[in-house]
């Protein structure tokens, strides 16, 4: 009889998101350290009460997502956002705060988040946001979105109006006029009869030539211009 072979340990288990934490009150970092040790796929690289511990400790940990309060001391939340951004490129950077203040949410947005969650929300709706901002997607919680929508309806940002769109292809432009009208990627893919994966990698492209970081800022872009033509 031959003997069985025993199959291989799996060396593609996917590592846990690193995810970096930014909030001053004490009780909701331990609150967000618990959802981060129940919540399958994640670990917490560090957590900091302000927006000057996180930009001297993070750079060398490289978390995959930053969750990022607006309300600190010392420096704001919106500049603590833009100094990530420049200085971690590679990481997606989501708001959690209590404010839903339509010019705090494009504020934070025009200064690189990608997505922007109001506190209340499930340990669920966190894990899924931060893994959505990790893939390239622009989470937001669903009073946060009928904000942009109705923002979107009457005008664009002010800060993004007028801004002359680089040479984009067709099929960029499609796929950005999809995005625009509220639809996700996999939906956009479905709609204009293309792959999940070939719109993703057009997204790159986009986001390359509009030097943004996310669907969301990509779309501030492109409805600004469109306004102004």
């Amino acid at each position: 009889m031959r003997p069985r072979l025993e199959s291989p340990p799996d060396t593609k288990s996917e590592r846990p998101l690193g995810v970096g934490v930014v909030e001053d009150n004490a009780i909701t970092r331990q609150l967000l350290l618990g959802i981060l040790q129940t919540q399958p796929g994640f670990e917490c690289v560090g957590a900091w009460s302000s927006a000057e511990e996180a930009l001297r400790a993070a750079p060398p940990l490289k978390p995959d997502v930053m969750l990022v309060d607006l309300e600190l001391p010392g420096m704001s939340g919106e500049d603590c956002l833009r100094a990530l951004s420049a200085i971690l490129p590679g990481t997606a950077l989501v708001v959690l705060t209590a404010h839903d203040d339509p010019k705090r949410v494009f504020a934070s947005l025009s200064a690189g988040a990608n997505g922007y969650l109001l506190k209340g929300a499930t340990p669920e709706e966190i894990a899924s946001a931060l893994t959505a901002a990790h893939e390239g997607g622009a989470p937001l919680s669903p009073a946060v979105a009928g904000l942009v929508i109705t923002a979107f309806l009457t005008k664009p940002p002010t800060p993004k109006r007028g801004l002359p769109l680089p040479s984009l292809s067709p099929r960029e432009r499609q796929i950005l006029e999809q995005l625009a009208q509220g639809k996700v990627p996999k939906e956009a893919a479905a709609i204009l009869s293309m792959s999940y994966e070939t719109v993703r990698d057009h997204l790159k492209r986009i986001y390359r030539k509009l030097h943004v970081r996310s669907r969301t800022e990509a779309v501030l872009r492109y409805l600004g211009a469109e306004a102004a033509s």
